[in-house]
């Protein structure tokens, strides 16, 4: 019993001290700024048949997502500010064998701005699950191009469109100090994007983007007081 006792004096002034990392950082009348981001790479094979001719094909990419959320600590556990988030997506499919030296090159690029709430339900420890919100102004552009540099034949289709668009999101922190916490959030995004997109031969059709995307965020924010 003296054993138990002697380690409970010991360790508790670990766990006040945790809680006490919590409290300090979501104090009212603070700030709260932070990164999270994702990045990917993509390389896959790909192969086709029709009517008893098959084809393959090389696809690599890379993809990234970055997003910064700052704001101000309105009152205990809830902060009030601006999201930023950028994401892209470049992908290169060629032939395999490729005599004609031929590529297809696609990229996407998404932006977006709003306001952002989130608000913090502790949990024990230095834990605190959050639950988050943002709305504001989208951007996507898409480019598609197709090169034979043999023939020196080039095409290239852009698309472009903007509106409203919102997240949503759930996420967990491990403040490892008053001034840092950790984080991985898991987010979705919405939102209806109108535009148009240009073809080859300079026409252009009316276009409509109709997000529903998915993210698992990983990060870090930075509390001031």
């Amino acid at each position: 019993m003296k054993n138990i006792l002697l380690v409970f004096l010991i360790l508790s002034p670990l766990f006040s001290y945790a809680q006490t990392n919590r409290e300090q950082a979501l104090t009212k009348g603070g700030w709260s700024g932070g990164l999270a981001g994702w990045v990917g790479w993509e390389n896959y094979d790909v192969s086709e048949s029709l009517e008893g001719i098959s084809s393959k094909s090389k696809v690599d990419g890379f993809n990234f997502i970055f997003s910064s959320r700052n704001g101000s600590i309105v009152e205990k556990n809830g902060v009030f500010g601006f999201d930023f988030q950028w994401r892209e997506k470049t992908s290169t499919t060629k032939p395999d064998p490729n005599p004609d030296n031929t590529s297809e090159y696609k990229k996407d690029k998404e932006w977006f701005i709003g306001l952002w709430a989130r608000y913090y339900i502790p949990m024990a420890g230095n834990f605190a699950m959050f639950l988050e919100g943002s709305a504001g102004y989208a951007v996507f552009n898409q480019v598609n191009e197709s090169n034979n540099n043999l023939e020196n034949i080039h095409g290239k289709v852009e698309s472009f469109a903007n509106g409203f668009a919102y997240n949503a999101g759930i996420g967990f922190s491990n403040f490892v100090s008053p001034n840092v916490s950790f984080e991985i959030t898991g987010r979705w995004e919405g939102g209806s994007l109108n535009g148009n997109k240009e073809n080859y031969d300079a026409t252009k059709n009316e276009l409509n983007v109709k997000l529903g995307n998915i993210f698992i965020l990983f990060g870090f924010q930075i509390f001031l007081r």
